[in-house]
């Protein structure tokens, strides 16, 4: 089945296999016997302990641990904790649903400094207010016990994911008239892309607009050295002028491919004005 060794290095059944795959690829398994079977495929698919621990974000001694179990006992002594000695978990849901009803308000919110939460900020924090919450048995709860209840719901409180909030109410009209207009551009070419429709006749023509303000204007104090003997690059002098900013406003006809630039010191309605004078001389 396989050696213990740091590097891994396991050689999976090919029906050990199959139901790992199918695991690890789970929306709905439990969330620690997903993570498990990652380590054990990318364990069989050669990666060391501690590039699997890199790329999972499990410490490489537990990387270590699951590979060993699989090569000990087959999968499901790898896939399935065993019983332990000692006393059995004494967090009940109710406090289980505290701590992530805490997680999901914003540090900020309740007086502290940070803008997300850490495991051991938020640690201290249940600590701290446990009691008068009416949830004492959270007073000596651990980070590590608070990170595994988080990663059961698949919270991740340090982590930040962007989103875009659509605050127009118009915006699913604009958006249709944006996309029939492109369309009907589309309708102008081929499959090849070529243009097919008589560009000497009265048409349509359609112009993407677009503009860049505060562009930084630069120049430099010494000429570039083209490579030479020692150094294979152009070489360009750290030092440069600072000669303010430009805007830059561009249109792209869509048929022709031309593009209109105006380039300008400010960057004004009446800069918008100049740029329509030379479309209209176009």
């Amino acid at each position: 089945m396989g050696r213990n060794k740091k590097y891994g290095d396991i050689t999976l059944k090919p029906e050990d296999r199959e139901k790992l795959e199918k695991l690890a690829n789970s929306q709905t398994s439990e969330y620690r016997k997903v993570q498990r079977a990652k380590i054990l495929l990318l364990s069989a698919d050669g990666m060391s302990n501690a590039e699997i621990a890199s790329s999972t974000g499990i410490h490489r001694n537990t990387v270590a641990a699951f590979v060993a179990k699989y090569i000990a006992a087959g999968i499901d002594y790898a896939l399935n904790d065993s019983a332990r000695s000692g006393r059995p978990n004494s967090i009940c849901d109710e406090e289980k649903a505290r701590i992530t009803n805490t997680t999901c308000t914003k540090p900020k919110d309740i007086g502290y400094a940070e803008e997300l939460w850490t495991y051991r900020c938020l640690q201290k924090h249940i600590r701290k207010h446990c009691a008068e919450a009416g949830y004492p048995g959270l007073s000596r709860i651990s980070p590590n016990t608070v990170r595994t209840i988080l990663e059961n719901n698949e919270i991740k409180p340090n982590k930040i994911t962007y989103y875009l909030e659509r605050k127009d109410p118009d915006f699913e009209s604009q958006m249709h008239e944006v996309l029939v207009v492109y369309k009907q551009v589309s309708l102008c070419f081929d499959a090849e892309g070529t243009l097919i429709i008589p560009m000497d006749e009265s048409k349509t023509e359609t112009v993407s607009y677009d503009e860049k303000p505060g562009i930084q204007a630069l120049q430099n104090t010494a000429p570039d050295l083209p490579p030479a003997a020692g150094h294979g690059m152009v070489a360009g002098d750290y030092e440069y002028k600072r000669l303010g900013t430009l805007s830059l406003l561009t249109g792209l006809n869509l048929l022709t491919g031309e593009v209109i630039p105006l380039v300008s010191d400010s960057h004004k309605s009446s800069d918008f004005i100049e740029w329509l004078k030379i479309l209209d001389i176009r």
